[in-house]
């Protein structure tokens, strides 16, 4: 029996986990975000997602659906005409919602109460002269009392107060780091930015998490971004097939976590990173079984969970998500 002993020591030792040993990110399908007839088969409509009531929010074709924790549809505005069409939304932390809206066609913002019954229209004051005039958005995030509001085509940020008072404005062409003018074509001098050119970019996906960072990706560019509430602006990502790679990237999102998420629409899949930008993972890919996405287009996450909008009429998947632990 002696003889056996030491045998026995290291059966258990392989058997037990490694100390200091990391867990791997975990990623489970929960469900697609459902009516009482069955799965809404939403085409890339814009998903966010309301920590304070812990709803989920679709925006699109002038209206707002909104869903409870087990993904079922709860109710839906935008059809009031005191209010119009709604083109974004965005959820307030105090529990209301914050909403561009077009009436009569023009372009408005409105407070909204968490039933989507106006409170009060927003003008908005103050802003630069630089800007066009009127200053046209079509995203809006919100964090802290501020109301962020995006020309993506142009990549213009202004930053408001909940009364519409001017608080800050980025010129988020100026910020990021292009090399050339538009697809294939040097620009003149290294560092240098054709103003025309900006139009051959765009921004593709646009979050505003709730510490007030500006997250967005320019799919030109194969770069995310993160735009600090102070204006330091980094990026992450590189162009390639291989995993942790960017081909082409839609929406983005980050986590309590400090996780991020970037959907990727050719690889069909949801690329993760860490906090420091390492890559950690990727989930989806095309295929039949419910885990599988085709053509991700847009990202929120929350509460453990993560949502991802897509074409194809594959509406919104909705996957828990468990970060490893740290060794």
């Amino acid at each position: 029996m002696a003889g056996r002993t030491p045998l026995l020591a290291i059966l258990l030792a392989l058997a037990a986990p490694a100390v200091g040993r990391a867990q791997p990110f975990q990623v489970d399908f929960l469900y697609k975000l459902s009516s009482t007839t069955g799965v809404l088969p939403f085409q890339g409509l814009a998903v966010s997602y309301d920590p304070y009531h812990r709803e989920t929010l679709v925006v699109g074709e002038g209206r707002v659906r909104v869903f409870n924790e087990t993904g079922m549809e709860i109710y839906t505005f935008g059809d009031d005409p005191e209010i119009g069409g709604v083109s974004a939304a965005a959820a307030t932390d105090g529990g209301d919602f914050i909403l561009a809206a077009y009436a009569q066609g023009a372009p408005g913002l409105i407070r909204a109460n968490f039933r989507g019954e106006l409170k009060n229209r927003i003008e908005l004051s103050g802003l630069p002269s630089e800007l066009p005039s009127p200053f046209l958005y079509n995203a809006i995030g919100y964090a802290k009392g501020h109301v962020y509001l995006c020309d993506l085509g142009a990549m213009r940020l202004v930053v408001v107060d909940l009364d519409g008072k001017f608080v800050a404005y980025h010129d988020l062409w100026k910020l990021v780091d292009v090399e050339e003018d538009g697809p294939g074509r040097r620009l003149d001098k290294p560092g240098e930015k054709k103003a025309d050119a900006r139009s051959d970019y765009g921004i593709k996906g646009f979050r505003v998490a709730p510490n007030g960072d500006v997250l967005f990706t320019v799919q030109t560019l194969f770069h995310a971004y993160v735009l600090s509430p102070e204006g330091t602006i980094r990026s992450f990502g590189t162009k390639g097939s291989a995993p942790g790679k960017f081909n082409v990237i839609t929406g983005i999102a980050s986590d309590e976590q400090g996780y991020y998420y970037v959907a990727d629409i050719l690889k069909s899949a949801v690329i993760v990173f860490d906090k420091n930008f390492r890559w950690v993972k990727e989930f989806g890919y095309r295929g039949r079984a419910p885990r599988n996405l085709v053509s991700p287009v847009d990202v929120a996450a929350g509460d453990g969970k993560v949502f991802v909008s897509q074409y194809a009429r594959k509406g919104v998947s909705v996957f828990a998500v468990k970060p490893g632990e740290a060794p």
